[in-house]
């Protein structure tokens, strides 16, 4: 009788578990018993009561080594095995990453050949003796959404998907191409597995995990996100996996070892840090007396996802000679709505602060400038542009003349990141460099110090930072670029409401004559790369 009990017992344990992670129990094309998460991951959206009619996202990982790329293809043969009208893909960023050895198609092949499915190489294609298939692709490109076209899936499984630096390409298709023919009951699920770190790291963060922004504010996760660790996958060496893991860069190894998504690179150009703590608009607002600031605008004119958006900076440069960024916004917008939008920022930053505008290359870029300078003159905003020649002889529109080094984006950025730097070491906040600037701003208010750059604190900032700690590698570097341009301006007119008489260098820069001591430090290259050339200014 007690074995019957026993027995009984497990049937009904087994019932249970079959109710709540469907399609695992006695699959033959899952080789082995799922580990505890990746259980849990395949019957979370039944846990989690998921509407039938929508498309269920989660997210499996953290570590390395916690068996992600087991868990989809677990999850592919869930409800290939007994559902002859199911459709499946799996997908990797490029064919190269897809195809390498013991990667998801090789793994695949040796889980699910042995045990009877049919192997198109041609389409890369998996069917199942059910008559359900999976597809293996790949998705790197906008161009790649032609692959998917017309396509009509139930699961979508991603592999790494912090590879893919914006959403696009996993809302394309998770979001429009998961559907299911009338009647059936095969849930819509897009799976995906991943560490931290990577191009995605931050939008794969926000929308899964969740986390502290750096003003203090929690960012809410919208879907579920399962973690594992290397110890959670009995069937992997994980003591030796472990000290492979240990000889990493800590930052590497905190990401892959504690799947730690608060973890991340240090820039090579910006890092949070050398901002110091955030400056609250309260408690240090910046008065428009000992200031002079300007909002600068790097133009785009496009509204589809992934393109380049239009970003505006607004930066002040106090008397004393610490530069502030007060707010930072980007957006995508065609031309008309992208001109409503900077004529509504100019409103809100007032009269007071200048409107700079990026003149684009090409024929349109004048023209484009012209029109926006026209519109906002007319309502009393002082308008410049950056641009090797002038447009315009207006009183209200001055066009500095190519601030920027030759050397592109990564030039245009090297000095602002240098003054960022400084000022950092010149507040004493590291270790003693051995600088002629270490620790001279110690004993000074924030507004007071004379080198640097600080940051107010605002819900855009988490934004600000990660493209610029992100930067040259970020997949947007818009708002790299306006800082770069209200820097550049500001170091031309350091304060006041006329520009300073100015004379040529040796090196053909025009260079202000009551610029602040410690800006005459700046080795000549840089002020030659950042100083106007040629004539003096009138903003």
């Amino acid at each position: 009788m007690a074995i019957d009990r026993e027995a009984e017992a497990r049937e009904d344990a087994l019932r249970v578990f079959d109710a709540l992670h469907p399609g695992i129990l006695n699959n033959p094309f899952i080789p082995h018993w799922p580990t505890p998460p990746q259980a849990y991951f395949l019957g979370l959206h039944i846990h989690l009561g998921a509407p039938e009619h929508e498309v269920f996202e989660a997210l499996f990982g953290g570590a390395a080594g916690g068996g992600k790329s087991d868990a989809l293809l677990m999850g592919a043969a869930q409800y290939a095995w007994q559902h002859p009208e199911f459709a499946g893909v799996c997908i990797r960023r490029s064919y190269a990453e897809l195809a390498q050895p013991d990667a998801l198609m090789d793994r695949a092949m040796k889980w699910w050949l042995p045990a009877g499915v049919h192997w198109n190489g041609t389409d890369k294609l998996f069917t199942f003796p059910s008559g359900a298939r999976v597809k293996m692709a790949y998705h790197g490109h906008p161009r790649d959404d032609l692959q998917f076209q017309g396509a009509a899936y139930q699961y979508a499984g991603w592999d790494e998907l912090t590879h893919w630096s914006d959403p696009r390409a996993y809302e394309w298709v998770s979001l429009s191409r998961l559907r299911r023919p009338e009647g059936s009951k095969i849930p819509l699920r897009a799976l995906s597995a991943t560490n931290p770190g990577g191009p995605g790291h931050a939008w794969v963060r926000d929308r899964f995990v969740g986390g502290q922004r750096v003003d203090g504010k929690l960012i809410q996760p919208q879907c579920p996100y399962v973690p594992a660790r290397v110890t959670d996958n009995p069937h992997l060496d994980s003591d030796s996996y472990i000290r492979s893991l240990s000889r990493l860069h800590p930052t590497v190894r905190k990401q892959l070892l504690d799947g730690d998504w608060t973890a991340r690179d240090p820039g090579d150009y910006f890092r949070a840090e050398w901002f110091g703590p955030l400056l609250e608009p309260e408690e240090y607002p910046v008065p428009s007396g000992d200031s002079i600031r300007i909002r600068w605008w790097d133009l785009a004119a496009s509204e589809r996802e992934g393109s380049a958006r239009t970003a505006g900076v607004l930066m002040a440069r106090m008397r004393s000679g610490v530069r502030v960024v007060l707010h930072a916004t980007a957006f995508r917008a065609t031309p008309g709505k992208r001109d409503d939008l900077i004529v509504q920022q100019a409103k809100i930053d007032g009269r007071s602060t200048v409107v700079g505008v990026e003149i684009e290359g090409g024929s349109g870029g004048p023209a484009q400038f012209e029109a926006l300078r026209k519109r906002l003159s007319s309502q009393g905003y002082k308008v410049v542009g950056a641009r090797p020649r002038v447009l315009s002889d207006d009183e209200n529109a001055t066009m500095m003349r190519n601030p920027q080094s030759a050397t592109g984006k990564a030039g245009r950025a090297d000095p602002v990141a240098s003054c960022l730097e400084r000022g950092w070491q010149r507040r004493g906040e590291c270790l003693d460099t051995g600088g002629p600037w270490w620790g001279e701003d110690a004993d000074r208010a924030p507004l007071d110090a004379r080198d640097g750059i600080r940051l107010m604190a605002g819900p855009w900032v988490q934004e600000y930072l990660d493209e610029l700690e992100g930067f040259p590698d970020s997949p947007t570097v818009d708002l790299v670029d306006a800082t770069s341009g209200a820097w550049a301006w500001l170091e031309a007119h350091p304060f006041g409401k006329s520009a300073p008489p100015r004379t040529l260098t040796a090196a053909g820069a025009a260079q202000p004559q009551d610029v602040h001591p410690d800006a005459r430090r700046k080795p000549k290259g840089v002020r030659a790369a950042m100083a106007p050339k040629g004539n003096r200014y009138t903003p």
